[in-house]
């Protein structure tokens, strides 16, 4: 049986949000509920797990609610022709 501790994510996927594109994980660090299933919340700009609804900032990685699991390491990227700061 595979140890938790030496799980390591190399697959993410990308939400496209406002004029951004940011690339996550597809697993959440807690107990790697898929994020690809997870709720989006444009407004806030926020991803929950679906296992345990831990919640995630898709600006900054940061996990704001939830079991305690540490951040995402989440890539940002302006989109071609958008303007950031409005």
């Amino acid at each position: 049986m595979n140890n938790l501790d030496d799980y390591e994510e190399n697959e993410t996927f990308t939400i496209h949000l406002d004029d951004v594109d940011v690339t996550i994980p597809k697993h959440c660090p807690h107990r790697h509920g898929w994020l690809t299933h997870g709720v989006i919340n444009r407004q806030k700009k926020t991803i929950a797990c679906p296992l345990h609804f831990s919640q995630f900032s898709l600006e900054t990685g940061e996990r704001l609610t939830g079991p305690s699991c540490g951040d995402l390491v989440i890539v940002v990227r302006e989109r071609k022709g958008a303007t950031l700061g409005k």
